[in-house]
């Protein structure tokens, strides 16, 4: 009899469904795999195992979306009857028939995402499993693998060299953190390995530090690469891999880290447009803005940046003004996202003007504003001109201001919630010391704001002002699901002004539901 393994991811053991179903039921109207795929996309994996079972219409595309990503190998390794438990822990004994590697591969071809990280304690299976395996298997384990996400390289976590298992021509993306130089020439191994088997990776995510510029260098030698992350890489990331970057064609996100790097910015100032980048869309830059300044200057006349992060750190000389209006006249078309980020963020210690941001404005397509790590006075005057000028905002996220500075008050929640009809998230400190009265008027569209994050402290906060603020909050955004504190501040308050503001939300459903029931008695008497 036919059988259908249904994952249960948290206690990693495997359910026994009948494939069979006692009545012959078929579907013709839904045939289409696409289609079903996307539908089955919300569904649990228990009900997946019910949908598989359920006809044969069914079975192909509910089982491709139940084995579609894994994070252990341990629903797969027991398929295999050679794989038992020996006092608490799981080995391989005995040989493995081609039968049993056949039920194998029906399950594991289905695997597109795998994140391979350490077994939690309550799982134990011996080292040599994962030897064993490869000695015996001589095709890529999960054949059909796309994507492999590794948090952690650390030898001393767990067995990382087990990462060789998941080689596959089929992978497409991989990411790897916290890497360290005991791990470089695995990692060197794995991405020399992908590239002569002809992998066509278009995504590389590499954190952490030690890599040395052997490995390294084969980040650039994927032709087909789309988006690119390489972060911590220190004294190994040279101005000749830089360059073999810039001329990846295909390359449209990259995110470089140039801390402690030995690239000067006399080198830099020394290229001619030789740093390429003609196809990137979107950037996140660590380094000094002077240096940031330098390394936009050598990109491609061509290039036209939809997306562009700086983090910078405190010993920047360069006036922030000045960089963003070099930005915006360069971009002026095409930017549609912009943060600049004190790295690394000591509120303490770095004020930022407000018209520092007022080279943006011409940005009349600015759909995203972060500027994070400073502290800044703004005013409800600041915020109406934002709101004015950035019309198609989805996300504004504004620093962090203490109770002393000038902060924005209810009123700009007003102005947001009418000029920015599209924002999503918003981050502001915010004035509650002076509460206006409740607007009597309803809103003509309820905004649909997700997330509220207040930034500033407020030691003056009573319990009767945080009800009046949860009301107003609820007025202008009540679609809201969270509210939150930056960085922690004031946290337990703002839990509970989140609290509040949904029991509003539930009240108002609650009038909302009997008034339809009202209004459909009325219509049936």
């Amino acid at each position: 009899m036919a059988e259908v393994t249904a994952l249960n991811e948290s206690q990693h053991e495997a359910t026994t469904v009948d494939a069979q179903p006692a009545g012959k039921l078929t579907i013709q109207s839904i045939s289409d795999p696409d289609i079903l795929s996307l539908i089955f996309q919300s569904l649990d994996t228990q009900y997946l195992a019910w949908v598989a079972c359920t006809c044969k219409t069914f079975l192909e595309p509910a089982l491709n979306q139940l084995w579609r990503s894994l994070d252990s190998l341990f629903p797969l390794f027991r398929i295999l009857p050679a794989f038992v438990k020996s006092d608490g822990t799981y080995v391989v004994r005995g040989h493995i028939h081609e039968k049993d590697w056949a039920r194998f591969d029906w399950y594991a071809c289905r695997v597109r995402t795998f994140s391979y990280a350490r077994d939690p304690d309550a799982l134990d299976i011996a080292m040599h499993v994962y030897f064993r395996i490869a000695q015996l298997r001589h095709t890529p384990l999960l054949p059909a693998l796309q994507h492999l996400y590794c948090p952690s390289t650390s030898q001393s976590d767990f067995l990382i060299s087990a990462i060789c298992l998941f080689l596959t021509p089929s992978l497409q993306s991989i990411k790897f953190e916290d890497i360290t130089n005991i791990e470089d020439k695995l990692v060197g191994t794995f991405l020399h390995t992908l590239l002569t088997d002809g992998a066509s990776l278009d995504d590389i995510t590499l954190r952490g530090h030690g890599l040395s510029k052997d490995s390294l260098s084969f980040v650039a030698e994927f032709p087909s690469l789309q988006a690119l992350e390489l972060s911590g890489m220190g004294e190994n990331l040279d101005l000749n891999l830089v360059k073999k970057i810039g001329n990846l064609g295909h390359l449209k996100d990259l995110v470089i880290d140039f801390s402690n790097c030995p690239i000067s910015l006399e080198s830099l100032d020394e290229l001619d447009n030789e740093i390429g980048l003609r196809g990137l869309r979107n950037l996140t830059i660590t380094a000094s803005l002077p240096f940031v300044q330098s390394f936009l200057a050598q990109m491609s006349v061509a290039s036209h940046l939809h997306t562009l992060f700086v983090l910078a750190p405190a010993d920047t000389v360069v006036q922030r003004k000045e960089f963003l209006a070099e930005v915006a006249a360069r971009w002026a078309m095409s930017l549609r996202r912009i943060a600049l980020i004190h790295d690394p963020m000591d509120p303490e210690e770095e004020g930022l003007s407000v018209h520092a941001l007022g080279p943006l404005l011409p940005l009349r397509d600015l759909e995203y504003l972060c500027v994070e790590g400073f502290t800044m006075e703004i005013s409800d005057e600041d915020i109406t001109l934002f709101a004015n000028t950035w019309p198609k905002l989805r996300s504004l996220l504004l620093p962090f201001a203490p109770p002393s500075a000038t902060r924005p008050t209810i009123k700009s929640l007003s102005f947001l919630a009418e000029k920015c009809p599209k924002l999503e998230v918003l981050r502001l400190p915010l004035d509650v010391n002076e509460l206006p009265v409740m607007p009597t008027n309803q809103l003509p569209d309820p905004h649909r704001l997700e997330s509220l994050i207040i930034a500033t402290v407020e030691d003056h906060w009573e319990l009767r002002d945080l009800l009046r603020l949860a009301r107003h909050i609820d007025y202008y955004f009540p679609w809201l699901e969270t509210v939150e504190s930056q960085a922690g501040r004031d946290g337990e308050r703002l839990l509970l002004l989140q609290e509040m503001i949904r029991m509003y939300q539930a009240v108002r459903n609650e009038a909302v539901s009997s008034r339809r029931v009202r209004t459909s008695a009325e219509l049936t008497t």
